[in-house]
């Protein structure tokens, strides 16, 4: 039974790396929820593990006339995730840095405009950071990047001297950036775990 079925995969990859659609698709279906199951546990994303299963799939058919040189398919495939989820963390760490170096960068007058670099998921962690600050922070951050108030607007509004509102503004950019460079930090150390993991 084993012989028979290294024999059909054998078969289909010869027949794939030749153009036939069908028989790369029957390799598709068989392989990409093994992948789903070993990339979601490596990324912990649903949208990074679908990515990378359909850049996985988009380079194996583009250098298909290479396909019939493949021995083992279902090790070649997990080299291939693996490489990919550790060049996916390396970006996700640079952007990551990149946004943090914005914030680095940013007066505190700029904090309510809203020309930022838009990074899907990077976007989505900031969210979570800001979500997280106390209280008082998390209203003053919020009135300045989405209302686009003014320090001394905000200040009347929460009847507060405009010198508070800096100052919250201030402990919040901190906190961000220090959030941002630890998530950075661990971007990192999972491509490195990827690379050291059999």
């Amino acid at each position: 039974m084993t012989t028979k079925l290294l024999y059909d995969e054998k078969e289909l990859l010869s027949l794939a790396s030749v153009g036939d659609e069908y028989a790369f698709s029957l390799l598709f279906h068989k392989y990409k929820h093994k992948l789903y199951g070993y990339l979601m546990r490596v990324t912990d994303s649903t949208d990074t593990t679908e990515d990378i299963i359909q850049e996985i799939f988009l380079k194996l058919w583009k250098d298909r006339t290479e396909l019939e040189n493949i021995t083992t398919f279902d090790a070649y495939l997990f080299r291939m995730a693996k490489n990919y989820a550790i060049n996916a963390f390396k970006a996700k760490a640079r952007q990551t840095l990149l946004y943090a170096e914005y914030f680095e960068t940013l007066h505190l007058e700029d904090c309510s405009t809203d020309h930022k670099v838009q990074f899907d998921e990077t976007q989505t962690l900031l969210t979570q950071i800001v979500e997280n600050l106390p209280p008082q922070q998390k209203l003053i951050f919020k009135l300045s990047r989405e209302q686009h108030l003014k320090h001394d607007e905000i200040a009347e509004m929460l009847q507060i001297s405009p010198l508070t509102v800096k100052n919250h503004i201030i402990q919040a950019l901190n906190t961000i950036k220090r959030s941002l460079k630890y998530q950075a930090v661990l971007y990192m150390i999972w491509a490195f775990w990827c690379v050291f993991k059999k």
